[in-house]
């Protein structure tokens, strides 16, 4: 079979405002000089959409859009189509564009109405399409293309009583600054309307985040009776409630319970994994510590569509894993990610650095298998243990999810 090459696009679509000064000078027993307005003249990009939904993520300023498509089967077509508005109330603007020619491989058009004036506070959308035409043989390889939109100022005889549309905002915000650099850092915490994260890993423009709090859902064990309720009306949110079991840790082997825990699920139920199962033959079942017929993903996986619907641009909602744990700080063989403290009495050596306290502030099940058994998932407790613990169990363990999410955001 004849493998695709790909052709991967980085595009920049840039914004040029452009002012052409406007002076005169009037003798009337004397001179006065007309400036034009520079402060109110604004134009920018104020939507985009990327194939038909909207991503104003691409937006990275009022004037750049930049994405990146890899396409690579003749015939395909990415459309981009963005909004510019005038922002002016005392302008309309004469707007033109210069986009890169077509090339070999690449047929590219754009959309834009140069002919009439934008009027000011109005929007006019214009559509970029590229579509690959022939088939490409070579190794993978990138092909900038940009696009320039100069906007010039155009006097009005009256002010435009009218209201343009809004400059695209983040939703994103970093709420607690780490290292105080102005930018989004390994150990910040970043915020999408009520739902925080603590950022553990960023990889070029990857960023990986872990949620402050457990989702508000499963039950609540009141006291030492272990007895498991429903929570009332769970949010299916981060709620600071939501910590599962809570323990203070006085020294290795006495250990405090603080209850009530709240937030508390068991990974999977025997009814779940039996459902998963029905009519499989046995070598073909799946284990009960398979994510993926879990009980406890659909809980993840609600919690990504409720971000999806506070604007959140999420590329991955998940649980964490056991290489990703152990690359903060977290010590499989002391069962430990708190610094300083071994768990397991066998395990010989200094003590430890371990993970950033906010790995260990709630008790949460990880993805990951545990010691190569069918039945345990590893697990993490907010003394900083970090062991096994059997699929079914449902008194102290709750859902924590991890996000991936561009650097760009921010």
């Amino acid at each position: 079979m004849r493998s695709r090459k790909i052709i991967g696009i980085l595009f920049v679509l840039f914004l040029v405002v452009g002012f052409a000064a406007v002076t005169s000078t009037l003798v009337i027993n004397g001179n006065a000089r007309i400036a034009s307005n520079k402060e109110d003249f604004d134009v920018y990009f104020s939507a985009s959409f990327e194939n038909g939904k909207k991503r104003n993520s691409l937006i990275k300023d009022d004037t750049h859009i930049v994405f990146d498509y890899d396409i690579s089967m003749v015939g395909d077509i990415y459309t981009l189509e963005y909004d510019v508005t005038n922002g002016s109330r005392e302008y309309d603007a004469k707007v033109s564009i210069n986009c890169t020619n077509s090339t070999e491989y690449l047929g590219i058009t754009n959309e834009f109405d140069e002919e009439t004036n934008l009027l000011a506070t109005e929007t006019r959308k214009g559509t970029l399409k590229i579509e690959l035409i022939k088939a490409y043989a070579g190794e993978t390889t990138d092909i900038n293309i940009s696009c320039e939109i100069v906007g010039s100022a155009v006097s009005r005889e009256e002010v435009s009583d009218g209201t343009p549309a809004d400059k695209v905002k983040s939703a994103w915000e970093i709420t607690e600054d780490n290292d105080n650099n102005g930018e989004v850092s390994v150990g910040d915490l970043i915020t999408l309307g009520s739902e925080s994260f603590y950022v553990y890993n960023i990889e070029g423009d990857n960023i990986s985040a872990i949620a402050r709090y457990n989702l508000h859902v499963g039950g609540v064990v009141a006291d030492g009776s272990w007895i498991v309720t429903p929570i009332e009306k769970p949010t299916g949110l981060q709620d600071p409630s939501a910590r599962g079991g809570v323990w203070n840790v006085r020294e290795v082997g006495n250990i405090d319970f603080v209850f009530p825990w709240t937030g508390v699920v068991p990974y999977t139920t025997e009814e779940k994994y039996n459902q998963a199962n029905e009519g499989l033959s046995e070598e073909n079942k799946l284990k009960p510590n398979d994510y993926s017929i879990s009980a406890i993903k659909e809980y993840v996986d609600e919690y990504a569509t409720k971000l999806a619907e506070l604007g959140g641009e999420i590329k991955t909602t998940r649980l964490i894993t056991k290489e990703e744990l152990e690359s903060v700080g977290c010590d499989p063989n002391k069962y430990s990610c708190k610094a300083g403290y071994n768990y397991n009495g066998n395990a010989e050596g200094p003590t430890f650095a371990g993970a950033p306290e906010y790995m260990y502030t709630t008790s949460y099940w990880t993805s990951s298998l545990f010691g190569g058994t069918d039945g345990s998932v590893l697990e993490v407790d907010s003394f900083g243990y970090f062991g096994g613990r059997e699929v079914y169990h449902v008194s102290d363990l709750g859902v924590r999810p991890v996000i991936e999410i561009s650097k760009s955001l921010f």
